[in-house]
């Protein structure tokens, strides 16, 4: 009988360590979402909500004229809160959708599995569904990759699209390995998976991502690493991003490039960390009559660090294209007038 004592004693020890090491991320995992609210709509507009595979998706709307749908990035704190800059100023001239989707912002958070045709997939009803009617798509990073697809697929439904800093060509375009499963699933795990991705998520790393994603340091204040604080903390906020950070949501857009037929627009932060501004070139090589804007000083973020140019830009180009009510430039409240600060390369 001692001896089976003696034997078990090790695995005894592992298993006790083991659940003191989940009762600990259990205790984390509480902490970190301590305090959080539900979140709300921060950016003001008609609030909607879009029934989509038996799961909410939100969306906002406000303004007149055509519509175009602003459509955020992907990554662990993401949510439409990204053009709060962006939707008054536009509204103007437009119909102003933005879309949290799925897994982000005041939208579902389901445990699923995310991915590249499910984003893809969703846009699309979206736009045929509750807009029903031809559609500018307006999209940053990942979600821009995704806009590049829809459109070179439906050129009658998108009749321009506007990218900021899209992924597909060099970054975010391979597809998932063995490795991303693995690390899917670890995320995806209740207890464990959520403590990993509560410090993803914590004050001083969202800091560090936003000081990376902004040129300006001043422009991350503690109010906004709250409200990116709230969002990532969220129930059920770990599954898409965890989809995300193992590579499902990637997608490889050449040979949508080659089919885009439409009028589009790229925009870059010159000094953009996260998407160096030098992958344009990528994406002006396979389609040359792309118009090029870059905001200089800013990061992987131009249509937020500096709004007030990106909206004359996207409402001139919008305007230009007979996609907008504008008549004049001057009909914009607000139009800069100077835009030095602004390279254009055409």
């Amino acid at each position: 009988m001692q001896d089976n004592d003696e034997r078990q004693g090790p695995w005894r020890k592992i298993l006790l360590s083991g659940g003191a090491i989940l009762a600990a991320a259990a205790a984390y995992n509480a902490f970190a979402r301590k305090d959080v609210d539900q979140l709300t709509n921060l950016i003001g507009g008609e609030e909607g909500g879009f029934d989509w595979r038996d799961r909410r998706v939100a969306f906002t709307k406000r303004g007149k004229g055509p519509p175009i749908l602003l459509i955020h990035g992907i990554h662990a704190a993401a949510w439409s809160y990204e053009w709060r800059n962006n939707v008054d100023a536009l509204a103007r001239t437009n119909t102003v959708y933005t879309l949290d989707l799925l897994g982000f912002g005041m939208s579902e958070r389901p445990a699923i599995r995310y991915s590249a045709r499910l984003y893809i997939s969703l846009i699309s009803d979206f736009v045929s569904r509750v807009i029903d009617e031809p559609t500018v798509l307006v999209a940053t990073s990942l979600s821009g990759a995704y806009a590049i697809v829809l459109a070179a697929r439906d050129p009658l439904r998108f009749p321009a699209v506007a990218l900021i800093a899209p992924s597909g060509l060099v970054r975010l375009n391979e597809p998932v390995g063995l490795g991303g499963e693995a690390g899917r699933l670890v995320v995806d795990t209740p207890i464990a998976g959520t403590a990993m991705f509560n410090a993803v998520v914590s004050r001083p790393q969202l800091r560090r991502y936003l000081n990376n994603a902004y040129s300006n340091d001043s422009l991350v204040t503690r109010e906004l690493v709250e409200i990116y604080y709230a969002t990532s903390h969220q129930g059920g906020a770990r599954h898409a991003p965890a989809a995300f950070l193992s590579g499902h949501l990637n997608i490889d857009v050449r040979n949508a490039l080659r089919r885009l037929s439409q009028p589009a627009l790229l925009v870059w932060g010159e000094q953009g960390s996260i998407a160096p501004v030098e992958e344009f070139r990528g994406f002006r090589e396979i389609k040359r009559d792309f118009e090029i804007s870059v905001l200089s000083p800013a990061g992987d973020l131009p249509h937020d660090e500096r709004a007030e140019d990106f909206n004359v830009i996207l409402s001139t180009w919008l305007n230009r294209l007979s996609l907008s009510s504008a008549l004049t430039l001057d009909m914009l409240p607000g139009t800069p007038a100077d835009l030095q600060p602004t390279q254009q390369l055409l």
